[in-house]
C-alpha cells in the first residue's frame, strides 16, 4: 500500500510538473521534474530549437532559466536596455579575487561603469583606433612573419607565434611590456585557461552549485568539473599579473602614466572619483580581461582569416593582387592604406559572419523583472544573445551558407561597412570594447601575412572549418596548412 502510494504522488507531482507552467514566459520544452529541460550550450542544439518554438524560447536546467533570442532586432533592442546590461552573478567568474565582483568583462553597476570609462579612455589616448598604434603593430607583424619563415614549405599547425604577436600589441599598452616569442610561462598559461574553455559547463554547474563542493569526493571535482583546472588557473594568473604589477609600481613615475596599470594605480593612489572600486585585486582581474581578448580572441580570428584564405585559393589571390597594387614593394600595410583595400575588409568581415567566434554573445541577466517580446523574464535569468544564427540568417544574408565576399561590396566594389544582421563584437552597452584594437590588428596583421605568404591546404588535403567543439564558443580549429613564402 505505502509502495502504490508513493508512485501515484510521484505520478501526480510529475503531472503537476508538466502541466503547470507559470503565465507568461517565453516557449520551450518543460522537462522533467527538478532537472528541468537542460541547457543548449552548442549552436546546433539551438538551431533545432529555434525551428520549434521561434525566435524567442526558455530553458530551465535546475532552476537556472536560460533564455535564447534568435532575431537581430530584438536583440539590438534588449542590449540597448538598462536593465538588462548586468552580467549574472556568479562567483566563480570573480575566481582571482575569492568571489568578489572584479574587473570589467563580468563586473556589474558602477564598478562596471567605471572601469569601462577608465579603460576606453586610457586605450584611445594609447593609440587604440588612431594610426599612431600602426607602429606596434607593424612591429609585431614583423616579428611573426620572421617565425612564419621557419615553417614555409612543409605542412604544420599553426605556430603559437600568432597569439604573442597579438598579445604584445595590447600588453605593451598595459603594462609596457612585450613578450619573447614562445614565453614559457604564458604558453603554460594559455593551454591552462584553454583547457577552463573546454570545461565551460562543467564549471557553471559546480559554480551555481556550491554545495556540490561540499559533499562530492576531490577525484570526482577533478574529473567531471575540472577544480583543478581552475585552481591551477588561479595560481598562474595570479603569479603573472601580481608580478607585472610589482614591476610596474617599482618602475612607474608617479608624474607621466606610461600604460594603463601605471595610470590605474595612480588614480587608486590619488583616490579619485572613478578609482572609487580599484584595488590591487581588480588590477589584476582587470589586466586578465585585457591579456585574454588580446591572445585569444583577436588571434583566433586571425587564424580563421588563414583558413579561409588557404580554402579560398581565388579570394586570396585577388586580396594580394590588390595589396600589391595599394602597398609600394618594401613597405609594410598600415592603417592608412585600409580604405584602399576593400577586398581584403569585405573578406575579413565575410570571416567574422561565418565564423561567429562568440555564437551566443556574452551573457546577460535582467537586474528585475522584465518583460522582452512580451513574454515575462525574471530577474537573474540567463540571457543569451544568439549571433551564431543571426549571423546565418537568411532575412538578412541571402544564402547564408555561401561564403562571399561581394556581401560588403558596392557596384563599384568599395567596402561596405555597416549591415544589418552582423554584430561578431556585440552591440548596445556592453560591446567589446577593445573592438577597434582588434579591427587594427585584423587590418594589419592579415594584410602583411597575405603581402608575405599564400596559405593552402596540404598536398591531397582539405581545409576544415568547422569549430572546435567547444560550448558556446566557436574558436578556429588549428590543423595542417601549407605556409609558402611569396617572392
Amino acid at each position: 500500500m505505502i509502495l502504490e502510494f508513493i508512485l501515484f504522488l510521484s505520478l501526480v507531482l510529475i503531472l503537476r510538473h508538466w502541466l503547470r507552467r507559470p503565465k507568461g514566459l517565453p516557449p520551450g520544452p518543460r522537462g522533467l521534474p527538478i532537472i528541468g529541460s537542460g541547457m543548449a550550450y552548442y549552436l546546433n542544439h539551438v538551431l533545432d530549437l529555434r525551428k520549434k518554438y521561434g525566435d524567442i524560447f526558455m530553458l530551465n536546467f535546475f532552476g537556472m532559466k536560460f533564455l535564447y533570442i534568435c532575431d537581430y532586432k530584438l536583440i539590438k533592442e534588449v542590449l540597448s536596455r538598462q536593465e538588462l546590461s548586468n552580467r549574472p552573478s556568479i562567483k566563480g567568474f570573480h575566481f582571482m579575487t575569492d568571489g568578489s565582483e572584479a574587473g570589467v568583462i563580468m563586473s556589474n553597476g558602477q564598478r562596471w561603469v567605471n572601469a569601462r570609462r577608465f579603460l576606453l579612455r586610457n586605450l584611445r589616448d594609447l593609440g587604440m583606433g588612431k594610426s599612431r598604434l600602426d607602429e606596434a603593430i607593424i612591429h609585431e607583424a614583423q616579428f611573426l612573419i620572421e617565425d612564419l619563415k621557419r615553417y614555409a614549405g612543409k605542412p604544420s599547425k599553426f605556430p603559437d607565434s600568432l597569439n604573442f604577436a597579438v598579445l604584445n600589441v595590447i600588453w605593451q599598452m598595459i603594462a609596457s611590456r612585450r613578450y619573447d616569442l614562445y614565453d614559457k610561462e604564458v604558453t603554460d598559461f594559455m593551454k591552462i585557461t584553454r583547457t577552463l574553455q573546454d570545461d565551460f559547463l562543467g564549471f557553471i554547474i559546480i559554480e551555481s552549485f556550491p554545495i556540490l563542493k561540499r559533499i562530492l569526493p576531490r577525484f570526482v571535482l577533478d574529473k567531471i568539473f575540472r577544480l583543478e583546472v581552475l585552481e591551477q588557473t588561479v595560481v598562474a594568473a595570479k603569479k603573472i599579473f601580481g608580478e607585472t604589477i610589482e614591476t610596474r609600481k617599482a618602475q612607474m613615475d608617479v608624474n607621466h602614466a606610461e600604460n594603463i596599470i601605471d595610470e590605474y594605480l595612480i588614480q587608486m593612489d590619488n583616490k579619485t572619483e572613478i578609482a572609487e572600486f580599484f584595488s590591487e585585486g581588480d588590477l589584476m582581474r582587470v589586466s586578465l580581461d585585457m591579456f585574454a581578448a588580446g591572445f585569444d580572441s583577436t588571434s583566433n580570428m586571425l587564424l580563421w582569416i588563414i583558413l579561409y584564405a588557404a580554402k579560398y585559393q581565388d579570394v586570396q589571390k585577388r586580396i594580394q593582387e590588390q595589396i600589391d597594387e595599394v602597398v609600394p614593394r618594401g613597405e609594410f600595410p598600415t592603417n592608412q592604406h585600409k580604405s584602399q583595400l576593400s577586398l581584403l575588409e569585405a573578406f575579413i568581415h565575410e570571416v567574422l559572419r561565418m565564423s561567429s567566434l562568440v555564437p551566443f554573445g556574452v551573457m546577460h541577466t535582467p537586474s528585475e523583472d522584465t518583460h522582452i517580446a512580451g513574454y515575462l523574464v525574471p530577474k537573474g535569468t540567463f540571457v543569451f544573445s544568439m549571433f551564431g544564427y543571426v549571423h546565418m540568417d537568411p532575412r538578412y544574408w541571402e544564402s547564408p551558407e555561401e561564403f562571399r565576399i561581394e556581401r560588403f561590396l558596392d557596384e563599384e566594389g568599395k567596402f561596405i561597412s555597416q549591415k544589418e544582421g552582423l554584430a561578431p563584437f556585440s552591440i548596445g552597452k556592453r560591446s567589446c570594447l577593445g573592438e577597434s584594437l582588434a579591427r587594427m590588428e585584423m587590418s594589419i596583421f592579415s594584410a602583411a601575412l597575405f603581402q608575405n605568404f599564400t596559405f593552402s591546404p596540404p598536398e591531397g588535403g582539405e581545409i576544415d572549418l568547422d569549430p572546435e567543439n567547444l560550448a558556446m564558443i566557436h574558436p578556429a580549429p588549428n590543423q595542417n596548412i601549407l605556409i609558402s613564402v611569396r617572392n
